[in-house]
């Protein structure tokens, strides 16, 4: 299935898996998600951490890349999947605050979103490890979206 297949269903109905699916960066990263509705947050995403998103081995944590990296694809993700629009957004602004030293484990992604307007739309995006109340890095992104229509 195709990204423009899959962005071509209702919002109701796409999975955001079948999107990152299509994704190449995501794929090459290893980005997961799953719809967990009833949950505080419905969609999340997570990056099972391997040698190659290793930043600091010393410690060893992963590289600040591959945390921004997976909390921008999860803010364009988590757009596409519950809004009516009909292709990739275009990302205007992405910022990150880190927080703290992600560990070279499996790090989570959630979003939110801030303000949904005619054309530009703000996300939210926090990432954790173990505890969601400890973030390890929170974002912003600004996307221009164009409508389905």
């Amino acid at each position: 299935m195709t990204l423009e297949s899959v962005l071509a269903l209702p919002a109701s109905e796409r999975d955001p898996q079948k999107i990152l699916d299509n994704l190449p960066y995501a794929v090459m990263m290893g980005i997961k998600a799953e719809l967990a509705p009833g949950t505080k947050t419905p969609l999340r995403f997570w990056l099972d951490a391997t040698e190659t998103h290793m930043g600091n081995p010393t410690i060893p944590a992963m590289h600040g890349g591959a945390v921004s990296g997976l909390m921008e694809v999860a803010s364009a993700v988590h757009l596409l999947t519950f809004m009516k629009i009909a292709r990739y957004p275009k990302l205007i602004d992405f910022t990150v605050d880190y927080l703290r030293a992600a560990r070279l484990q499996t790090t989570h992604a959630s979003c939110e979103l801030i303000r949904e307007g005619r054309n530009l739309t703000a996300v939210q995006v926090k990432a954790w490890q173990d505890d969601i109340t400890r973030p390890v890095a929170m974002g912003r992104a600004q996307f221009l979206c164009a409508d389905a229509d």
